[in-house]
């Protein structure tokens, strides 16, 4: 009895450093994403900023060649961790550089990768040895326009890796790295510099990240120090890269094995071994409660809407602070939709929250295919209600899009009993425009659209108005 019961401790152990090593690798992977969410602002900065004409050699205007590469030097320090921010023209040549001017860039995957696929519109690379000779990895955005006409892009060194893994903990022989899907060691803790940018060399790495799946965990032995540990191995979504997080087993069995020796050296303290199993026990609550916390604020920061997968209210706000910024120089025009599910708190009372919830993910699913372009934004502003930001759209054009989507909505035909106004699914919805000057701020558009909004509501929901009541 002895034998199975710590037979199955153990196991339990394991089950806990596997909890553990899946939420780290998660919550490492996470800040990576947010960290280029950042970056590419500043890159969609660039491209609605600088003209295409501008990407040319040889310079035709010295002066103005001068400003715009201070203009995009002094972005690259808005970024921890950046090398330099350059642009390529429609043949990758480097016009705006801190290096070589001129440079072909056509072999580099951060142009190579985006010149030839119309549907990608940002790129993150593999890391890769800088004409420089800094290891970095770079994120590249196209200039808007159906045909490639160029792109800008940010070069990013390795010390943001490390900045992640010097947050967390795995333990005194733990280790935690950060690869690229090439198998190229971006960062590790503990730190061995040697290993930076070198290939690693494991079969089973290698296999994983040619695989389909997100996430494997495993028990397997290092090839850098020989040291048995537990993984979890988990690739960064929409990025190239894979987070590694290995707990010793000797320290998560240490407990274990201590308790292992009492009971079979001495039963007759049991009550002093459970006593100091609770202790343990309790130190483990406290390690998970920590983590959570962690997790917690990170997912406050998070840019995405976990139910819906569109832009949360934060990414709404800086988005739309970004855009008003950018069109106040060009004076152009800004649309705001905000919409809300006619009365969804009844939905909810009636059908139960989950069926609440796959009606907002539809409803979130009908808005995201509205939008045509890349510089649109639909985000959920909070609970049923959802916003939509569409630059230089004139209002008539802004009424359209409401109006498609209202009518898909009620196409839906999700059934709606406790409706006062039919007996499915249908949204009211604002919209307001405004042309871009210093006069006009953030909120005086979310304002209005607000107003509208709830005007539509007043007069008997299931329409759009667009004019002030």
């Amino acid at each position: 009895m002895a034998f199975y019961e710590l037979r199955y401790s153990l196991s339990q152990e394991e089950v806990k450093a596997g909890d553990r090593v899946a939420s780290t690798s998660l919550l490492v992977g996470e800040w990576i994403k947010g960290a280029f969410v950042a970056s590419d602002y500043i890159l969609r900065d660039i491209v609605y900023t600088v003209p295409v004409s501008a990407l040319h050699l040889p310079v035709n205007n010295s002066e103005e060649h001068a400003r715009i590469s201070r203009y995009i030097d002094d972005k690259r320090k808005t970024l921890p961790h950046a090398n330099g921010v350059g642009l390529n023209d429609k043949n990758c040549i480097m016009t705006h550089t801190p290096a070589i001017v001129g440079f072909d860039a056509s072999n580099r995957e951060w142009c190579r990768v985006p010149r030839n696929n119309p549907e990608i519109q940002t790129y993150v690379s593999n890391m890769f040895t800088s004409n420089m000779g800094e290891l970095m990895v770079i994120q590249s955005r196209k200039f808007p326009g159906e045909e490639f006409s160029g792109l800008a892009g940010i070069g990013v060194n390795l010390k943001l890796f490390s900045t992640w893994l010097e947050k967390v903990s795995v333990g005194t022989h733990g280790v935690l790295a950060i690869i690229d899907r090439n198998g190229k060691m971006l960062a590790r803790k503990p730190v061995e510099p040697e290993t930076l940018g070198k290939a690693v060399n494991n079969p089973i790495l290698k296999a994983f990240i040619d695989s389909g799946e997100n996430y494997r965990m495993l028990r397997t032995i290092s090839p850098f120090d020989q040291e048995p540990r537990l993984y979890g191995i988990r690739k960064v979504e929409g990025l190239p890269f894979v987070v590694v997080v290995g707990e010793a087993d000797r320290d998560w069995q240490a407990d274990w094995s201590q308790r292992a020796w009492l009971a079979a050296g001495a039963l007759v303290i049991l009550w002093s071994l459970a006593f100091y199993t609770l202790y343990i026990y309790w130190e483990r609550l406290k390690s998970f409660a920590e983590l959570r916390k962690v997790r917690d604020e990170l997912e406050g920061l998070s840019l995405t809407d976990a139910l819906t997968g569109l832009a949360n209210r934060r990414c709404f706000n800086g988005v739309l602070e970004a855009e008003c910024h950018r069109l106040r120089r060009i004076k152009a025009p800004i649309s705001v939709i905000m919409l809300d599910v006619d009365f969804f708190k009844v939905f909810n009372d009636t059908y139960g929250h989950p069926a609440g919830d796959e009606c907002l993910k539809l409803v979130a699913g009908v808005i995201q295919n509205q939008l045509k372009r890349p510089q649109d934004l639909a985000a959920r502003y909070g609970g049923e209600e959802f916003c939509c930001i569409l630059p230089e759209t004139e209002h008539a054009g802004a009424i359209d899009i409401a109006m498609s989507i209202k009518d898909d909505i009620a196409g839906l035909r999700i059934r709606h009993e406790g409706s006062a106004i039919g007996d499915y699914v249908t949204v009211s919805v604002g919209v307001a425009t405004l042309i871009c000057d210093e006069d006009v701020n953030c909120e005086t558009i979310v304002k209005m659209a607000d107003e509208r909004l709830y005007l539509a509501k007043k007069n008997g929901r299931n329409q759009v108005v667009s004019e002030a009541g």
